[in-house]
């Protein structure tokens, strides 16, 4: 009994440590590296010459000052609200001249709408910074770390912060299924599968040679409730079933891939976030999600609003609350933060696998 009670105390000094510096203005993790597509992006496309950027109203209107900062969303995406979850000031891009120095000591986002894990995909809409170019990015951000820091300082903040990587939605959409591509003739579904995750692989490990000891990947969302693929397949009202189980085979290889790591890559920790469960779940119990409207973009054009993405001059609806999807490709930030939240609190189905919370604590 008295082994019992010392346990019990010691968890209790352990618990209230972690609360005590949750809640100490420190943030729990010392920095937030993240890569990705526009669901991450937060205007490394603003200069670029593409069709796929957000810096004009609009998008943004929800975000602080009503400023159309270059974020997919009418306000924050999902990388701000896990921002939020780990005390962590928001990530600045990479792209900003002033993301220099002291600057960068939290983190930086390299994230670029219409990429994907290819380097060829999403080019159809312009200039875009593919995953492999935004992870050499890093490593130019890391010898800026070190020139601050040193190699010691560095090599520590770069092992206790996390890598955030969500990709991949643009190789399948904008790649793989545009009309006409090659791709289809020369991979079937799951040979491309395969090539992507091994590729994906590849920058992983290429992170992780460079320090990099958390990680958190996401997976497709429910591609086939998407409002521009409504649009394009003509459908009813319903996700596109195919999109969907094209979705869901990806993400069971990825996961399993994902989990694997965690054992062949010493002294890692990954996390698999599923955003396919949620974003369908809200498509089938808008109630239970808060959403009045799950099949219509609040801004857009053509049926489902999902003609492009939101323009000036599109129609925009005016309680963006009531809406799963802002635009055709990206849901509001109401749904953003949902998703951060189920992935942050639970385990499977939505984080794999552990919760973000769990991961996160065991690391402290």
């Amino acid at each position: 009994m008295a082994k019992v009670q010392a346990w019990f105390a010691m968890l209790s000094v352990i618990i209230a440590g972690n609360i005590l510096r949750s809640k100490s203005g420190e943030p729990l993790v010392p920095a937030l590296f993240i890569f990705g597509d526009s669901l991450a992006d937060a205007g490394n496309n603003n200069n670029l010459t593409t069709l796929a950027k957000a810096n004009y109203l609009p998008y943004g209107r929800a975000f602080p000052g009503s400023v159309p900062t270059g974020r997919f969303s009418n306000g924050y995406n999902s990388m701000d609200f896990l921002c939020f979850k780990l005390g962590l000031p928001i990530i600045p891009i990479y792209a900003d001249p002033n993301t220099k120095g002291v600057n960068l000591l939290r983190g930086v986002n390299y994230a670029s709408g219409a990429s994907g894990i290819e380097n060829y995909s999403g080019r159809s809409f312009g200039e875009l910074i593919p995953l492999e170019d935004q992870v050499n990015n890093f490593m130019n951000t890391k010898q800026e770390i070190i020139d601050e820091l040193g190699e010691e300082g560095a090599s520590k903040l770069i092992s206790k912060a996390v890598f955030s990587i969500i990709t991949g939605n643009n190789d399948w959409l904008n790649t793989y299924l545009f009309p006409f591509s090659p791709l289809r003739v020369l991979y079937t579904v799951d040979q491309f599968r395969d090539h992507l995750i091994n590729k994906l692989v590849l920058q992983i490990q290429k992170l992780y040679s460079n320090g990099a000891r958390y990680f958190v990947v996401a997976g497709l969302g429910a591609l086939g409730c998407l409002p521009s693929q409504l649009n394009r397949y003509n459908s009813n009202g319903s996700c596109i079933d195919f999109l969907n189980d094209m979705a869901q085979n990806y993400n069971e290889a990825l996961r399993v891939r994902v989990q694997d790591l965690n054992n062949q890559l010493p002294n890692s920790t990954f996390l698999f976030n599923n955003l396919y469960t949620p974003l369908y779940e809200a498509f089938h119990n808008p109630a239970a999600y808060g959403f009045i409207y799950v099949n219509q973009a609040c801004c857009g054009i053509g049926k489902f609003g999902g003609f492009l993405i939101c323009v000036p001059e599109f129609p925009v609806c005016s309680e963006e609350e009531d809406y799963l999807f802002w635009d055709a490709y990206h849901t509001t930030d109401k749904m953003f933060k949902q998703m951060v939240d189920l992935m942050w609190e639970n385990g499977p189905p939505y984080s794999y696998p552990i919760s973000g919370k769990e991961a996160v604590y065991r690391t402290m």
